[in-house]
């Protein structure tokens, strides 16, 4: 792709790389980005960030009761809530992505599903290049059904959801979640360095055996932030290259 191609794709929906900043800092960007979306100001973005300190978000609906505070406190880490749904990620080594635009947006618009599928195809394109192959967890034959046992668990990383992002074992390397206001979204997203570690932060959550996965394991080298992101963002400038 030229450079020509590349400026005219991140003119019409911007990719954000920011430093790492706190939790609540982090969300306030995003928020936003999806208010001057929904305001019609902006067609949207692609930001790629990391946390520090390392912080637990949770979900938009989740109890505040899952949160070992004690645990938290001890050992440093944010507690900060997200304005999209799903549960409980720790944002310490991973790369988190946050991708707002309109729900008719031709490239990662449609129902909530369907834009999900999309987004998640741009990041399994980035860690591609990586030479991380990944595969979306089917659709389950009950959505509903499906929708509230993710609900019964405090970790993101305890479960997939539909289109989530797997390695070839079945183990979750993405965790994704989405909020939408006045035609725009917001979907949120970590992609895992070392394996998930919330659990050592939430009440009552078992250590996962099989939940989750790392790039680092998988690619059996030490794969740096910068590393990551910079793949994450060759993923995404392809997807937008490429409007369906």
């Amino acid at each position: 792709m030229s450079d020509a191609v590349g400026a005219a794709i991140e003119r019409r929906l911007d990719l954000i790389i920011d430093s790492p900043a706190p939790g609540v800092e982090n969300m306030r960007r995003d928020l936003e980005l999806l208010d001057a979306c929904a305001r019609g100001e902006i067609p949207g973005a692609v930001r790629l960030y990391g946390f520090e300190p390392a912080c637990l978000s949770l979900g938009r609906m989740q109890p505040m009761d899952d949160v070992d505070l004690a645990a938290c406190a001890r050992d440093g880490v944010d507690v900060v809530r997200r304005p999209s749904g799903g549960r409980a990620v720790l944002h310490d080594q991973e790369v988190t992505y946050s991708v707002v635009c309109r729900s008719t947006d031709p490239v990662f618009g449609g129902r909530v599903l369907e834009s999900c599928a999309r987004i998640h195809g741009a990041v399994a394109g980035g860690l591609e290049v990586l030479g991380v192959h990944t595969m979306p967890r089917s659709l389950p034959a009950d959505l509903r059904r499906d929708a509230r046992e993710g609900a019964s668990v405090a970790d993101c990383f305890a479960r997939p959801a539909a289109h989530e992002l797997l390695d070839e074992q079945g183990r979750k390397l993405v965790g994704s979640a989405q909020a939408r206001r006045a035609g725009a979204l917001l979907q949120h997203g970590s992609v895992l360095l070392e394996p998930p570690r919330a659990a050592a932060y939430l009440r009552g959550a078992p250590v996962l055996t099989l939940g989750g996965v790392g790039v680092r394991e998988l690619l059996g080298r030490d794969v740096s932030r910068e590393e990551l992101i910079d793949a994450l963002a060759a993923g995404f400038r392809l997807a937008l290259a490429m409007p369906s």
